[in-house]
């Protein structure tokens, strides 16, 4: 019951934005009651929570061992790239979310919990630890190199997503210099 009131949620959001949603109208839209979105969902913020914790396992689901010659930036792009790809289904409802976010801002705390968890796991997913101050810091460079490169993406409508790549490598590349430069790596 929960991907069906998800999906209610998210046709909510699609079409007329985040700001516009409640589950009062995603339950009076799908005829789901409304219980059933407050047994699921505590806040608006956790469908945006189950949609990126859904995006990330596709990303584990689809995830393949790395070469041993690539380097943790070539693995990093493999995986953020593998993030937007399974994010391309709901390019629209993240859109919706980015352009309508910052003005919701008793959200935040959340989403930016679950943003620093996801990070964590694309670090781990490429071998390299999250965890101790060293960790903190990846976590933080990787989230603001992300969320550049999301910027990125929802603007980039080409079919391979080359803008989006060129975004992420050049990203990846000022992240390793640092990392190199602080002996992160």
């Amino acid at each position: 019951m929960k991907e069906k009131a998800f999906k209610a949620c998210l046709h909510i959001i699609e079409k007329e934005g985040w700001k516009s949603f409640s589950f009062a109208k995603a339950s009076q839209k799908s005829g789901i009651p409304l219980d059933v979105f407050h047994t699921q969902f505590s806040s608006p913020s956790d469908v945006m929570t189950h949609l990126f914790k859904k995006i990330d396992g596709e990303v584990f689901k689809n995830l393949e061992t790395p070469a041993e010659n690539l380097s943790p930036k070539d693995i990093l792009f493999e995986i953020l790239m593998s993030r937007f790809d399974a994010g391309q289904p709901y390019k629209k409802v993240i859109l919706h979310f980015w352009q309508d976010c910052l003005f919701l801002p008793n959200e935040a705390p959340a989403l930016l919990c679950q943003s620093f968890s996801s990070m964590s796991w694309m670090l781990e997913a490429a071998g390299l630890s999250s965890r101790g101050l060293r960790g903190l810091l990846r976590i933080q460079g990787l989230m603001s190199l992300y969320l550049f490169a999301l910027k990125t993406w929802l603007e980039d409508d080409s079919p391979d997503l080359a803008k989006t790549m060129i975004s992420l490598d050049k990203g990846l590349s000022r992240l390793e210099m640092a990392a190199n430069y602080l002996n992160f790596l």
